[in-house]
């Protein structure tokens, strides 16, 4: 098997797909090559052990790896040439008991190339609404819902001539017109000393990749009681659940009352169109500080009785 052209049609498998992730797994006796899209698994390739070592060795090897090194994690990063044009990857992998590696490609998308589909465009005329008022405004859901890409969407349809500023972990998808920085602990360039940094730009709106500790989330919280307008990601489950999440990271009651704007949560959901190709629409459920919100439960059941999911998807989502 030519891996090297095995590698080139995974790449453009993971940009038709516009994928987030591509994994590369050992299980019994085989290799699976696969990508998630919400709860299911989408597999490219099932190979060989052998030919599964040479895939993740060829990613190592262009990617400045140790390909010697099985047993510690390592991450490497790599520019893809396809069609004339650079493909940014960023590559992780991990040994298991049996040094057996396995592999996670990150796609870094340039935006603009995503194509997002609403079961209901009203909400995201409600969002674009609400998110011009200055505060925190917080985006939650699962892994791979399009937290980035809609905070990138909101940022570029706002005044040309506003300063967008993105701190991430790393840059997911590449906008010239925004600065974007990148975290680096080994030379101490955590999220909170570069939003510290970043209020001296003076920001019209500050993107941070991801809330994850207590440090972060007070400096999120000091931007946006200066006037900013702040768009952040956090772990939560629901719009209440962010809440308890800002609790546990030691905001007070008074601080989230005073700064917290609007709240997002999104998840995408599979169906099916006509020639029965299926594709993910999004589903979001808000909460601004003007007591203007959703109810997740009722818009899931509008979409169920609109047709645009199907029973098994609407009763999986119903107790998400």
């Amino acid at each position: 098997m030519d891996i090297k052209e095995l590698s080139l049609r995974l790449i453009e498998w993971g940009l038709t797909e516009y994928v987030q992730d591509v994994y590369i797994l050992p299980t019994e006796n085989k290799v699976q090559v696969f990508t998630r899209k919400g709860k299911h698994k989408i597999i490219f390739k099932e190979l060989d052990e052998e030919d599964g070592e040479k895939l993740i060795f060829h990613f190592k090897f262009i990617g400045s790896m140790d390909v010697g090194e099985k047993r510690k994690a390592q991450v490497g990063a790599v520019t893809y040439a396809i069609n004339q044009r650079g493909i940014r990857l960023r590559l992780s992998t991990v040994g298991d008991f049996r040094q057996r590696e396995s592999l996670v490609i990150r796609f870094l998308h340039v935006f603009g190339n995503s194509q997002e589909n609403y079961f209901l465009p009203k909400q995201l005329m409600s969002v674009r609404k609400h998110i011009k008022r200055r505060g925190l405004h917080l985006f939650c859901g699962p892994v791979g819902s399009g937290k980035t890409t809609l905070m990138y969407k909101l940022a570029k349809e706002t005044d040309q001539f506003q300063q967008v500023i993105t701190i991430e972990d790393p840059v997911e998808i590449e906008e010239p017109s925004f600065l974007q920085l990148q975290t680096n602990t080994k030379i101490d360039l955590t999220y909170d000393v570069l939003i510290k940094a970043c209020l001296r730009h003076r920001p019209d709106i500050l993107i941070i990749g991801e809330i994850r500790d207590g440090l972060t989330a007070q400096a999120a919280i000091r931007a946006a009681l200066t006037g900013h307008t702040v768009f952040a990601t956090i772990h939560a489950r629901s719009v209440t659940g962010v809440y308890e999440r800002l609790a546990e990271l030691g905001v007070q009651q008074r601080e989230i009352g005073e700064c917290v704007t609007g709240i997002i949560y999104q998840r995408l959901l599979p169906f099916k169109m006509t020639n029965n190709k299926e594709l993910s629409g999004l589903l979001m459920d808000y909460n601004f500080s003007e007591k203007m919100s959703s109810n997740w439960s009722a818009e899931l059941r509008k979409v169920w009785a609109y047709g645009f999911i199907d029973n098994q998807t609407f009763e999986e989502e119903k107790e998400h």
